[in-house]
């Protein structure tokens, strides 16, 4: 882990409103996805979704090609490109074409992952970000830390300071009042702009439709009062049927929100009529950009290929206590969490997620929840095994992996070393400050003390039955070993009493 990464994590835990935010973001989703999904059967929810999108991965090329057919058939253009450099540039061409001077946007993750924004307005064109959290982060040059959610790690004081030196007057931090601000500010935008960019939450192949799955009018009007509409979204958002994207929704807004149903559920097929300043109604020009920018190489990596599972949901976020003790600006690079570190070393490079897997604790709270089935511990696992494989084990590691663990005499005589040597750092039954090159175990957490004898030397201390009834095999492993003993004491105390003696 790199020293840059501790330094943020360190930041961020001192940070109480943060985990504030977080922390009360987090008690109330269990609760709140628990009633959204009552009577509902998630499992067999998830199984149908993880089937269908595992399909639809599977023929992610001939499906590109259909929606493509299509799409195009009921007038829209569809670009298939193959790198962000590529996505970024048509997005671009269109805009100088049709010469556009502002351009406003819903909220577009895929975007993030390739800097459109920056690339615009390299190029003389103003984006305006219409979805309140990321205009929120937009006026405050921050970014986004949750998937769906993006401003989640801002509270509603620190949003009031935002909006008050955007409109030059002091606001205070009642949400309606700020809605408020937020929907006159924006509404001159969508009057003025030229192109409205959107996502998609799924792109169906046999109709040539997107399906828009929000909470707040601004995509609707981003998509529906420009004369230009783009739509970005990556090859995984392709599925084969309209029936398809009916069971993603089933899922998606329970798990992202923990709602029933979204505010809006858009299905867009083809450009829509407009009417001009001067009253004259034109079709409207809708590009739809389906990119790959790393896809396919997922596609084709038979572990990984899982991953293309995913619907964008953020639930694995809503859960995660990493996330929630320090946010997706440390643990994320565009994509946040677990599965944005598994997404990251696809859609950006491989060593982008070499230090926030580090962050992932491996408890599985992210596969119970996730609606597309996905594994995400053991893609982070395999994460892992990929790294050390190219890059090799830090020296120490290397030793104590390779020399150490496989040789259990080393192992077990160093371990006896250091329940003498640990000594002068133990108080209570606690290691608590370790010296020099060590002192990392011990910063922000406490180990437990070696025992002074193992368990393996204490066998003829332990308590005997009357009778022998049977004998039970117990494996302790290093931690009853060598750290709690009294666990071993107090299984075999238990078995005495029923007559059964441990081996």
């Amino acid at each position: 882990m790199s020293k840059n990464l501790k330094a943020e994590i360190q930041k961020a835990l001192q940070n109480e409103t943060l985990r504030g935010a977080l922390g009360r973001f987090a008690d109330s989703y269990i609760d709140s996805r628990a009633k959204a999904y009552e009577g509902r059967d998630f499992e067999a929810l998830r199984r149908d979704i993880a089937e269908r999108k595992s399909a639809a991965a599977q023929k992610m090329w001939e499906l590109a090609e259909q929606f493509k057919k299509n799409a195009e058939a009921r007038g829209a253009k569809v670009f298939i490109a193959k790198t962000a450099e590529e996505a970024r540039q048509y997005i671009l061409d269109v805009a100088l074409k049709n010469n556009v001077k502002l351009m406003v946007k819903s909220k577009s993750m895929a975007s993030e992952e390739i800097h459109l924004n920056k690339h615009l307005e390299e190029h003389g064109i103003t984006v305006a970000e219409t979805d309140l959290g990321e205009w929120i982060l937009q006026l405050s040059g921050d970014r986004p830390s949750h998937m769906v959610m993006p401003a989640i790690h801002l509270t509603r004081y620190q949003v009031a300071d935002i909006f008050s030196k955007e409109v030059r007057e002091q606001l205070d931090a009642e949400i309606p009042r700020l809605v408020k601000v937020a929907r006159k500010e924006l509404r001159e935008k969508f009057l003025g702009a030229d192109m409205g960019l959107s996502g998609a939450n799924a792109a169906v192949a046999e109709t040539g439709a997107i399906m828009l799955v929000t909470n707040e009018g601004n995509a609707r009007l981003t998509t529906s009062m420009p004369r230009v509409h783009v739509v970005l979204a990556g090859l995984e958002k392709l599925v084969e049927k309209l029936d398809d994207a009916r069971a993603i929704l089933e899922c998606l807004p329970r798990s992202a929100t923990a709602q029933q149903l979204t505010s809006y559920v858009s299905l867009i097929t083809g450009p829509t009529p407009t009417a001009l300043p001067d009253g004259t109604v034109v079709n409207k020009e809708l590009h739809i950009v389906l990119m790959d920018n790393g896809r396919s190489k997922m596609r084709d990596d038979p572990v990984f290929v899982e991953a293309l599972q995913c619907i964008r949901c953020a639930s694995c976020l809503n859960v995660c206590p990493v996330f929630e003790r320090v946010g997706g600006h440390v643990f994320g690079h565009i994509y946040t969490g677990g599965i944005g570190t598994i997404l990251t070393a696809f859609f950006n490079e491989f060593d982008d997620a070499a230090d926030i897997q580090n962050l992932c604790l491996s408890c599985g709270r992210c596969k119970e929840v996730c609606p597309g089935k996905i594994d995400i511990p053991k893609l982070i696992l395999e994460l892992r095994n990929r790294y050390v494989a190219k890059h090799g084990m830090p020296a120490a590691q290397k030793f104590l992996f390779n020399t150490v663990l496989p040789n259990r005499k080393l192992f077990h005589s160093l371990l006896k070393v250091a329940s003498k040597a640990q000594k002068p750092f133990v108080s209570d039954q606690k290691i608590r400050h370790l010296p020099l090159f060590l002192a990392g175990f011990t910063e922000g957490r406490s180990l437990p003390a070696l025992a002074d004898r193992p368990f393996r030397e204490q066998l003829d201390q332990l308590p005997q039955p009357k009778q022998v009834k049977a004998k039970v095999g117990f494996f302790g492993g290093c931690l009853v070993d060598f750290v709690y003993p009294q666990i071993g004491h107090s299984v075999a105390k238990v078995l005495a009493k029923l007559d059964m003696e441990l081996v």
